[in-house]
């Protein structure tokens, strides 16, 4: 696993395209890999926010993930809620690598502290 945890965060990078749309608070993420079944459901976009973002609130916002196109949108209402998840999304690989790394070292203290995961 260690072998393979510097060369994660660039896969991980490849393998989609975020994209931010400011004028419409608008983020989208496009999986370039092919996926068979269901990219996500939006109750794991938040996970995801929540795990590998350290998002600690509940941020409004619609999901809607286009499972043929492989494309996940998120829209907010405020430029506020805008602005903090485009935050989370400019370093959410690197972050996600990092919390692995971490956890694969022993250190389970990141994960103790996310907020509100059930599953």
């Amino acid at each position: 696993m260690e072998e393979i945890l510097p060369s994660l965060k660039g896969m991980l990078k490849d393998a989609t395209i975020i994209k931010s749309d400011a004028t419409r608070f608008e983020i989208t993420i496009t999986i370039l890999n092919k996926i068979n079944g269901n990219v996500a459901d939006p109750d794991e976009i938040l996970v995801m926010l929540k795990m590998y973002g350290g998002l600690k609130e509940d941020v409004p916002m619609e999901i809607d993930i286009n499972n043929e196109t492989q494309i996940i949108e998120l829209k907010f209402q405020t430029e506020e809620d805008f602005k903090k998840i485009q935050k989370i999304m400019e370093t959410i690989w690197d972050d996600a690598v990092d919390l692995l790394e971490q956890a694969s070292q022993g250190d389970f203290s990141r994960i103790k502290n996310i907020p509100n995961i059930d599953d």
